[in-house]
């Protein structure tokens, strides 16, 4: 898509350039531009690729928002829709009125935060694992993990320990 955008956006500037030569007028003593007519067309270039950049970046974060609240990112047309379609989440997230939607929100909450921790701890295990990998290759003796994946937090203090004196 970025290459498509890009290439529209060098035809377009070629095609300016050439209707800017075609409505200039001739000049008989020269054919190429001078410096302060290439000084200007650089920073229309400039301006363009600033603008272009900023419209993918709006697009981007537009689609990352439509893909937070499940919509197709096709399927929304302006930021405006989706920040109504955010703010009538948060309302609707906001006014909880049982009991037990409130325990139901609150549920969710702690679901997504601990899907979140446990995101973390797998990758902190996977790059301390990696390191490790590195140190052996280098012949270096390290500290093991001290990240326990799959363990409950009364396990994890006693088994760090037994690891800790192995290392010794």
């Amino acid at each position: 898509m970025k290459k498509f955008l890009k290439a529209i956006l060098f035809l377009c500037a070629l095609s300016s350039l050439a209707y800017a030569e075609e409505a200039a007028p001739v000049v008989t003593s020269g054919t190429t531009m001078s410096a302060e007519d290439q000084k200007d067309a650089m920073d229309i270039l400039d301006r363009m690729r600033a603008r272009i950049e900023k419209e993918e970046e709006e697009k981007a974060k537009l689609a990352a928002e439509a893909r937070e609240l499940g919509i197709k990112p096709g399927d929304v047309k302006s930021v405006e829709e989706v920040e109504a379609m955010i703010e009538a989440k948060r309302v609707e997230e906001a006014k909880p009125k049982t009991e037990a939607e409130k325990l139901e929100l609150t549920r969710k909450k702690a679901m997504n935060k601990l899907d979140f921790y446990e995101r973390v701890v797998r990758s902190v295990a996977r790059e301390e694992a990696e390191v490790a990998g590195y140190y052996e290759i280098m012949g270096e003796k390290k500290q093991k993990s001290t990240v326990m994946v799959g363990t409950t937090p009364e396990e994890a203090p006693a088994e760090a320990e037994t690891k800790m004196e192995e290392v010794k």
